[in-house]
């Protein structure tokens, strides 16, 4: 069944969040391309209170400061608490911030031990998300050379013991050694 209009949409606050019904509702639907379902759940997605519209999962701060400022927020935007309850998506109660900005207001006073910064290191490196890139030091003068006695980037890939997508990165920044190649 193809729904073409939007119904008022009715909210089950599962987690105790503190919102604005009205705003919430307006968010979803500024945010959605097409009608959503009638019926919507707030509840817990990690340590915030989340809604789902069309199979995403939005965090409900997020959501609605996005929809306040007309905008997608980027991943280093971050929504801040002020009052640190993070059930409480009240307008008043949140702020856009930068992430090391948000980083240091949480962490302002507090100290760590040695123990403690080398288990938030390995916690920071198994995360999913962002990844800093391994530099791979592969010479531009051995790449030509294999590629022009015909070796394939999976081959090249293989011999450096890294991904065909770093020959292929490393063969877009030196377009010279594509130069008489034609099967590349």
């Amino acid at each position: 069944m193809i729904v073409s209009y939007q119904k008022p949409i009715e909210f089950v606050n599962k987690c105790g969040c503190i919102v604005d019904y009205d705003e919430l509702e307006k968010a979803i639907l500024w945010y959605s391309e097409k009608p959503v379902t009638r019926l919507k759940t707030i509840y817990m997605h990690g340590r915030y209170p989340a809604v789902s519209i069309h199979e995403e999962k939005l965090h409900v701060h997020r959501l609605l400061m996005m929809y306040w400022e007309n905008r997608i927020l980027p991943r280093e935007e971050q929504v801040h608490h002020k009052d640190e309850n993070k059930l409480n998506a009240l307008r008043e109660n949140l702020e856009v911030i930068y992430e090391g900005e948000h980083q240091s207001l949480h962490n302002k006073g507090r100290k760590f031990t040695d123990e403690h910064r080398k288990k938030i290191g390995i916690a920071n490196k198994k995360r999913k998300g962002l990844k800093m890139k391994k530099q791979h030091n592969i010479p531009v003068e051995e790449l030509r050379t294999h590629l022009q006695s015909g070796k394939s980037i999976n081959w090249i890939a293989k011999h450096y013991s890294v991904d065909w997508s770093t020959i292929k990165n490393r063969i877009n920044e030196n377009p010279e050694l594509l130069e008489g190649e034609s099967n590349v």
